[in-house]
């Protein structure tokens, strides 16, 4: 590459995935530009919802009020006659599905970001990519004229076509389903209850969701409607609606209707050098469970400061190929877990309907089983842990997710933990009264913010210090019982996972020095 590039890091694709990266990139001091094909930010509901653990990553950059004030929660999804899920029974500030159309979500998304100093530029294909050992180059076109754009890194969040992975040489391997569901945001003349709603039987499925304002999402899939450029009617939604409930709920007044294809594919890497992939450029699924929206911007919190670091040389060896090595688990899983789901709703024998209803309302009758099941969908209960990572003993594993706990402080008062690290730095909780493992973090001083805790913490038990990643989940743990060496232990878990001690180099670049950022057309 002959010149050095313009800037840090190209994120190609403004939806939720795309916005939630430069998001976490300004934030922590990386420049960044945001290349868009559509002339204006979607209007259309798609996505509807963001789950506990969702909310919780992006309440850790403080983006989480404004979606709340936006949405409306829905503490119980219902799957099966005298079944359900309480999401209200979870241990989080989020103890609900937050029903919220995508394009509010990407509303306060965009806002956010232009106000950290991210470049959005709209109306602009990229149809060329290169790249070398010193940066990436893209090839793009707006308005009649083209040029180049180069930047160290280029993240793909440009959806299920993408571009950047078709440019990368990237294989997205899967199949598409043999079934073509119909989406609509309607009102209805007999609405199910205020829940999430989920029904199956006779070769189909419908999912209910309550926007709060009189509109329900509502989604049918039925075996025996393949797919078909034919436009959807409110005719056809009524006569789909009318074969899987057994009664016509009087659809009227649609503000959207559509039609899709579902695809099951997941990308053979999620890097390739200096392109990276995210969202649903690098997986797609059945849309049952609502999963995506959510899957793609864990994927920008998990990527936004393993990306950051290595954009200014701070990261260890690893660390930025660690995002696969994490993320790409919880796709497969959901992958799994959604092709099941959706096989067995759609199956158009009798006797396999009632036998999952069955189960599925004797196993959800037990109150561990439901809090189980909410943990699992709402991604509380998903984490990073691997065998064998150390714990020191504590009641904390390495790679679990972190609550939001409010804890005590020497000379200070008590502080929500996620209110602390919306700078997108590691925090180190120092349990112990001494105080010696927070004066460590001294050398890590722009990496590392420290909290001296000074006492136990009843909803830490066994734990004496804490360092928790910039995304919510813990990466290192010592136990009460470890007193001695317990700095020596820190300065190791520093240098695996915030690098050498010292001050952070400061090569990321900075694009244009406008105190807030810009949206072109």
């Amino acid at each position: 590459m002959a010149n050095a590039p313009e800037q840090s890091v190209i994120v190609v694709g403004a939806g939720p995935t795309g916005l939630a990266l430069a998001c976490e990139l300004a934030a922590a001091g990386v420049s960044c530009t945001v290349l868009e094909r559509r002339l204006a930010a979607s209007t259309q509901s798609r996505a509807m919802g963001l789950y506990s653990r969702t909310m919780e990553v992006l309440d850790l950059r403080g983006h989480a009020d404004a979606l709340v004030a936006l949405g409306r929660p829905v503490s119980r999804m219902v799957p099966a006659r005298g079944a359900r899920v309480d999401f209200a029974e979870l241990d989080t500030r989020f103890p609900y599905l937050n029903v919220i159309p995508q394009s509010r979500t990407e509303q306060v998304l965009q806002q956010r970001a232009l106000d950290l100093g991210v470049t959005i530029e709209r109306g602009t294909e990229v149809f060329g990519l290169t790249q070398d050992g010193s940066g990436v180059t893209l090839q793009v076109r707006a308005g009649g004229g083209e040029w180049e754009e180069s930047a160290d890194f280029v993240v793909g969040c440009d959806g299920a076509h993408s571009v950047v992975r078709e440019l990368a040489g990237i294989a997205f391997r899967g199949r598409t389903y043999d079934i073509a569901p119909v989406l609509a945001d309607v009102r209805l003349r007999k609405p199910p209850p205020d829940d999430v709603l989920i029904v199956s039987g006779g070769g189909g499925v419908v999912v209910s969701v309550p926007y709060g304002d009189g509109l329900y999402r509502v989604a049918v899939a039925r075996r025996d409607r393949p797919w078909t450029r034919e436009p959807v009617t409110l005719d056809e939604l009524s006569e789909v609606l009318t074969g899987a409930l057994g009664f016509d709920p009087g659809p009227y007044e649609p503000e959207w209707l559509a039609r899709f294809k579902i695809h099951q594919r997941i990308a053979d890497q999620y890097r390739i050098g200096r392109v990276l992939l995210a969202g649903d450029a690098a997986h797609l699924h059945s849309p049952l469970g609502g999963q995506g929206l959510n899957l793609g911007i864990q994927d920008a919190v998990n990527l936004g400061w393993k990306l950051g670091a290595e954009v200014q040389g701070w990261a260890p060896v690893g660390l930025l190929d660690s995002y696969e090595v994490e993320r790409r688990p919880q796709a497969e899983r959901i992958l799994r877990a959604t092709d099941r789901a959706t096989r067995a709703a759609t199956s158009a024998s009798a006797g396999v309907t009632a036998v999952r209803r069955a189960v599925l309302a004797k196993a959800l009758s037990y109150r561990r089983v439901r809090k189980v099941a909410g943990e699992t969908i709402s991604g509380l209960r998903n984490g990073y842990v691997r065998r064998g990572a150390p714990g020191g003993g504590s009641s904390v594993r390495v790679g679990q997710r972190v609550p939001d706990l409010t804890v005590p402080r020497v000379g200070g008062s008590p502080v929500r933990l996620y209110s602390l690290m919306r700078d997108g730095r590691f925090l180190l909780l120092d349990l112990v009264e001494d105080g010696r493992r927070a004066a460590v973090t001294e050398a890590w001083g722009s990496r590392v913010s420290p909290v001296r805790v000074g006492v136990a913490v009843p909803e830490l038990p066994g734990v004496s210090a804490l360092l928790v990643r910039p995304d919510g989940y813990a990466a290192w743990v010592d136990g009460a019982e470890d007193a001695d060496g317990g700095e020596e232990r820190l300065r190791r878990a520093l240098h695996q996972w915030c690098g050498v001690e010292g001050p952070a180099p400061v090569v990321a670049r900075v694009r244009s020095q406008e105190p807030a950022g810009v949206e072109r057309t």
